[in-house]
């Protein structure tokens, strides 16, 4: 009998103990790419490609979604240095390239920034020429893990691969949300050599369910949160070396929890039959290319006029 009381007490401690334990570990995490640059001109050319209309103006005059994929190569991504002390050499010396890894095997983004060299606090802001698409032409998220990132909840960290040259300046990533809401990630300095990982924890990160505040949010048909690459952000004090800086980027990642699971089992399917979502997704897409076209057209334009100054 004491046997079998011992037996039951230990079994309600166990699921006692299970109780208390299980809040903070049944989070399931997500952990992805934001961009990996081994994979990104093989994907960066495979969606824009499906997505260049032919023609140049649609009937009402305006210009038609024609961005070459080929801008968005990483010799074409660019550098613009920010200083109170600029001069025209900073501008034209600093670039970007696709760079092999022989180390790890792999594309990298590789940066030649060009600060100037008085004494001011400079910034260096490294981004494509244009902005990703979060939406394709059938309302559904592009460039996933390849400048998009969607389904964003709770994020826990945000991490990159950067090979330093022992200089003192500062790292740091900025994503836009939804909402075109710009959100800065801090890595802190690159003062070492070769490959290493820098990491943003999110000091507000909880893990426990049970230490959280529990919200219960709206479902369908609101907008899934994501997260759109913007640039990389190098920054350098006025007490720091200015001239040339070399810097090499292998991939982003980011873990976070996502915004809302998708259900094992559906009864019905809310976007089948109402397409709420697609339509608004489309209508955003609409937008965005709109805005890409002018950039684009803007851009071909100027290209056609320096070359007939030659």
């Amino acid at each position: 009998m004491k046997n079998l009381k011992r037996k039951v007490l230990v079994i309600w401690s166990i699921l006692v103990l299970l109780i208390i334990m299980i809040p903070g570990l049944i989070i399931g995490l997500v952990d992805t790419y934001v961009i990996n640059f081994a994979d990104y001109e093989r994907r960066i050319f495979k969606e824009y490609s499906a997505n260049t209309n032919k023609g140049r103006y649609k009937k009402d005059g305006s210009p038609n979604f024609i961005l070459n994929p080929m801008i968005m190569a990483l010799s074409n991504w660019k550098v613009s240095v920010k200083s109170s002390g600029l001069r025209t050499k900073n501008v034209l010396m600093s670039m970007c390239l696709g760079v092999k890894s022989r180390e790890h095997n792999q594309d990298v983004l590789g940066v030649r920034i060009n600060f100037p060299e008085t004494r001011q606090n400079d910034r260096a802001i490294i981004s494509p020429q244009f902005e990703f698409n979060a939406y394709n032409v059938q309302g559904n998220f592009a460039n996933l893990s390849n400048g998009v990132v969607a389904n964003v909840g709770y994020i826990k960290e945000v991490s990159i691969w950067v090979k330093g040259r022992n200089y003192p300046y500062n790292l740091a990533l900025r994503l836009a949300n939804e909402n075109n809401i710009e959100k800065e990630f801090f890595f802190g300095h690159m003062k070492f050599d070769n490959w290493r990982k820098l990491t943003w924890l999110n000091p507000n990160y909880i893990d426990s369910i049970k230490d959280r505040i529990l919200i219960r949010k709206p479902m369908y048909p609101k907008d899934l949160p994501y997260f759109r690459f913007r640039s990389l952000v190098v920054y350098r004090q006025m007490d720091q070396i200015g001239g040339d800086f070399i810097v090499y980027f292998r991939n982003i990642r980011m873990i976070f929890e996502e915004h809302t699971s998708k259900p094992l089992t559906a009864d019905i399917n809310d976007e089948k039959v109402w397409k709420i979502m697609q339509k608004k997704a489309q209508a955003i897409m609409d937008k965005e290319h709109k805005k890409l076209a002018d950039k684009a057209d803007i851009y071909r334009n100027e290209i056609n006029r320096l070359k007939k100054k030659k």
